[in-house]
């Protein structure tokens, strides 16, 4: 990308660690995801619609299951993270018998290592034999435990369009009906996904069982995120360091993208950073300018990592046809997307939905896809890419579930 530096330290071998002058991180973690603060802002709302998810487990009922959707840092994990600590908390007062598991389907997503991770969470005490069983007879290793121990637990699905087989969804949600657990005992299910479409992926008899309430998180706005970041800076560095117009600037520029709370965080960091290599006093605007052209680069590939399936399908598309044709419309977007759709095997969606990703893919840069109205032939996009093709098809190709993909396209040499 034009104009890209990497900022790094340049001490003698002998000053590898040395201090700057300025301290300008007191407890940098707080700007990471792992951290969950105290209080979550601006998002009271959701927080409440996963508390009435939950609620019912307090009163020995079944929990109800979720689907939640919103663009990558709305805040889907944090919150679910937030309520499931108070939920424990709550249980530990009150003697409730009630567990929650986080599954990262990105990592994993196949049913027999799902019902491993719930085991090992649940039950870390019990020696599992890791290979060399059936499936069903995991299912019924987890039915027994959770009887045995008297035990209601909800699943959390992070990044569920990654999953495998649907069908765990459906062994889950029905495991209180089809008699495997005790009338006490019950199982709840949330997934957190990205991808609008996924739910038409499902099978409807699994959508059915799972009787899912379904749950979208906007992005933050620009005030919303001058908050977050207020909240956090306290922790993350020593006082004073940040000039006036940091936190706004760090704001704007994330608002003003995606509402990307995750963004907005690391954006302040980089700039922190760049101000520790530069020795300043102070973090300034000017070094938020210089950490906005660094992260653009380093998000652009975790960006294309995290885009769901049938939008990776679109870019492969895109990046296909620019190269050979150069500026292209939403029609040939479409006739060679489906054509792709049917070679390797992927549900084909329907020019709705199609142009809904093309424009999603502009909106966070990806491509550029300006409206061009044509008279009395209606109006298409002209679509191009933003940024380095090369680059984006290599992170595509790192996707396992697009390995069908790579004969297709013609790789540059």
């Amino acid at each position: 990308m034009e104009g890209y530096k990497q900022f790094t330290w340049s001490f003698k071998m002998s000053d590898l660690f040395q201090k700057s002058d300025v301290e300008i991180f007191n407890k940098r973690f707080a700007l990471t995801t792992k951290y969950l603060p105290k209080n979550l802002i601006a998002r009271d709302q959701q927080i409440n619609e996963v508390v009435n998810l939950v609620r019912p487990m307090l009163s020995y009922g079944e929990p109800k299951n979720a689907m939640i959707y919103g663009k990558t840092g709305t805040g889907k994990t944090v919150v679910v993270k937030y309520v499931l600590n108070k939920l424990e908390k709550k249980t530990k007062e009150e003697n409730f018998k009630i567990s929650s598991v986080f599954i990262n389907c990105k990592a994993v997503n196949t049913t027999i290592r799902i019902i491993l991770e719930i085991l090992d969470t649940i039950a870390p005490e019990e020696k599992i034999q890791r290979s060399g069983l059936s499936t069903s007879e995991y299912y019924n290793f987890l039915w027994k435990i959770l009887n045995q121990k008297g035990l209601s637990v909800i699943i959390v699905f992070d990044e569920i369009d990654q999953l495998n087989d649907h069908n765990i969804l459906y062994n889950l949600s029905r495991a209180g009906e089809n008699q495997n657990l005790e009338f006490e005992n019950s199982i709840g299910i949330i997934g957190l996904s990205n991808d609008l479409f996924f739910s038409d992926q499902i099978e409807p008899r699994i959508i059915s069982s799972l009787n899912s309430r379904d749950f979208v998180f906007p992005p933050y706005n620009a005030n919303q995120l001058i908050q977050i970041l207020e909240d956090r800076v306290d922790i993350a560095f020593e006082k004073g360091v940040l000039d006036y117009g940091v936190i706004p600037l760090c704001a704007a520029y994330s608002a003003q993208e995606h509402g990307d709370a995750r963004k907005a965080l690391m954006l302040l960091e980089n700039a922190g950073e760049i101000a520790e290599c530069e020795n300043a006093q102070k973090v300034l605007e000017s070094h938020v300018k210089k950490g906005y052209e660094l992260l653009n680069t380093n998000c652009l590939l975790e960006m294309v990592k995290t885009l769901p399936i049938q939008s990776k399908i679109i870019l492969y598309t895109i990046i296909e046809l620019v190269r050979k044709k150069g500026k292209i419309t939403t029609g040939q977007v479409e006739e060679h997307y489906k054509e792709i759709c049917k070679k390797v095997g992927f549900r084909v969606l329907e020019r709705t939905s199609i142009s809904k990703l093309i424009s999603e893919l502009d909106m966070i840069g990806l491509v550029n896809a300006p409206v061009q109205h044509r008279g009395r032939f209606g109006k298409t996009r002209l679509i191009s890419l933003c940024n380095d093709d090369k680059l984006i098809e290599n992170v595509l190709f790192e996707d396992p579930s697009l390995k069908n993909l790579a004969p297709i396209f013609t790789r540059p040499q």
